[in-house]
């Protein structure tokens, strides 16, 4: 076996005093191997991230290494000097952050951040500077890379920056790749493109890669070995194959069973076929278009048509998946619905009441008939206001409740319903974790009694095991109330779980629309296979 690129033995990290310290890793030890892929599994707060920021001694001040070593090569990390690690980081080791947003300068544009490891690391300037970047940027397939060389962070979508991230971190020809949950936030499709020029990279390179991830199919199309961490400790390491084959710990079992799919919606018996309850939604030709204004007197010269014409049925007490791609327009409908973006055409029926007929203040009266639970539950939550007002603000506003009281009494027993207790009506948004955050917005949405509920990516952020909490919970609360969802996801293994119909988006139209397991058997629009053969499948690691 050949030696170790990487070597990290009984590392373990600490944060606070010596006394009573918090362990956020305890004698972690593996290796990676040139060529190889390693992937960290685990879920938020296992210490997978703060593992992989030490081998780059970018650790938080608050933290330090209790015991241990890291070792690339002949090098021992840990004893370098500052000035030495320099010259370590980009070029021996490279790091695609978990999210490129926010690890880009906004105001740098894209080919001098690219420039800048090539200056300090391989001493290029002028012209061969920009030949190199202009390369980087082809090979991880930016289209016109000599127009985008000037462009701005802002200027790329969401995969576009991810793939700028891979050229910063490739751009040195590091040893060794740190991919910190790189795909996370992507697209299915989109997440199918950056793995596969990862492989590619490494094929071509032969540099190790350590892969961090809490997604067991994105680690099945990945790894080599795989290493699972729980609480900051190693509970379970070996070759690919045989941890999907038979997992060993408990905790690895749990992660299987948690991740959702038709299968195991199929092994606990439930029924996704749609009963006669009645239309409770009526989407008829639905139009949002944005005006393009030029011109200095602003003209309208066209329009960016962000949903055109779309017709969707829903019945009452389903859950209608709305899935497709960033910009397809998922969201823009789910909001026109709700009219809270103005629409520009068709017919919004809810129960025979058309919506799109409203004036603004006869709206705000059916509010209670139709909430949303939005993607991500801090931003919005005010977090100046305690989880009682959170609640209470929405029945205040709809008349529901007597008086305070009542309204009091009727947060403790909608706090029950989502699994939590009556005492934490008490805290502010930032003392809860992001799946208890998502179960108090899922209570605001009920306090008024709603027939439907919008769900746009409720558990995109969410790790394996809170996310199967939270399609639990929402299954478990449509049984007993009788709730019906639009449930907004580019996630269809959870489409797949919890659907009983499905309409695709596809460039603010629906494509294709049917019963869940008729499209996931047999899709007819190329869109739909796309969508499907994109899905990162355990048993297929057919990445390219």
């Amino acid at each position: 076996m050949s030696k170790p690129l990487l070597s990290i033995d009984e590392l373990s990290i600490h944060f606070g005093g010596t006394d009573d310290p918090i362990r956020a890793v305890e004698r972690a030890s593996f290796d990676v191997r040139r060529g190889e892929t390693v992937v960290l599994v685990g879920e938020s707060g296992s210490g997978k991230s703060i593992t992989a920021l030490s081998a780059m001694r970018l650790l938080p001040h608050a933290a330090r290494v209790a015991n241990g070593s890291i070792r690339l090569d002949d090098i021992d990390i840990l004893a370098l000097p500052e000035y030495r690690m320099r010259d370590i980081r980009g070029r021996r080791i490279g790091m695609i952050f978990q999210e490129p947003q926010s690890s880009l300068n906004p105001v740098i544009t894209i080919g001098k951040q690219i420039g800048e490891v090539l200056k300090r690391h391989k001493g290029l300037r002028g012209r061969a500077l920009m030949e190199r970047v202009i390369e980087l940027l082809t090979a991880v397939e930016i289209p016109e890379p000599e127009r985008r060389y000037t462009e701005f962070p802002h200027q790329f979508s969401g995969g576009m920056k991810q793939r700028v991230m891979i050229a910063i971190a490739m751009a040195a020809e590091p040893d060794l790749l740190i991919a910190d949950e790189p795909t996370t936030a992507l697209d299915v499709t989109v997440q199918a493109q950056v793995l596969n020029l990862l492989r590619k990279q490494q094929r071509e390179t032969d540099m190790g890669i350590l892969f961090i991830t809490h997604d067991l199919g994105v680690a099945y199309q990945m790894a080599d070995r795989l290493v699972v961490m729980k609480d900051g400790a190693i509970v379970e390491q070996g070759l690919r194959d045989a941890f999907y084959q038979s997992p060993q710990h408990d905790y690895s079992k749990a992660l299987f069973d948690a991740l959702p799919s038709r299968e195991k919606r199929i092994r606990e018996g439930l029924d996704r076929n749609i009963k006669n309850s009645g239309t409770v939604l009526d989407i008829k030709d639905l139009k949002v278009y944005y005006p393009i204004r030029k011109g200095v007197f602003k003209r309208i010269v066209g329009h960016v048509k962000a949903v055109d014409g779309v017709s969707l049925t829903v019945t009452k007490g389903t859950t209608v998946a709305i899935v497709g791609e960033s910009g397809s327009g998922k969201t823009t409908m789910g909001k026109g619905i709700l009219r809270l973006l103005p629409i520009s055409g068709g017919h919004v029926s809810f129960n025979d009441l058309d919506l799109a007929t409203l004036t603004p203040a006869q709206m705000r009266l059916r509010r209670s008939d139709l909430q949303v639970v939005f993607q991500d539950p801090y931003s919005s939550m005010n977090p100046r206001m305690m989880i009682s007002d959170i609640i209470r603000e929405g029945m205040a506003a709809q008349g529901i409740g007597v008086n305070r009281a009542e309204r009091e009494a009727r947060v403790d027993e909608l706090l029950r319903q989502v699994g939590l207790e009556p005492a934490h009506k008490y805290r502010y948004p930032h003392e809860f974790s992001g799946g208890q955050r998502q179960r108090i917005c899922i209570a605001r949405a009920l306090a008024v009694d709603p027939d439907v509920i919008i769900c746009d990516e409720p558990t995109s952020a969410l790790d394996v095991s809170v996310q199967a909490q939270i399609l639990d919970l929402l299954r478990e609360l449509q049984d007993r109330l009788g709730l019906t969802y639009l449930f907004i996801t580019h996630n269809l293994s959870v489409v797949a779980y919890i659907a009983h119909y499905v309409a695709v988006m596809y460039q603010g139209e629906i494509v294709e629309q049917g019963p869940i397991d008729e499209i996931l058997d047999a899709p007819q629009h190329p869109y739909t296979q796309k969508l499907l053969a994109a899905i990162p499948q355990i048993g297929n690691s057919d990445v390219a």
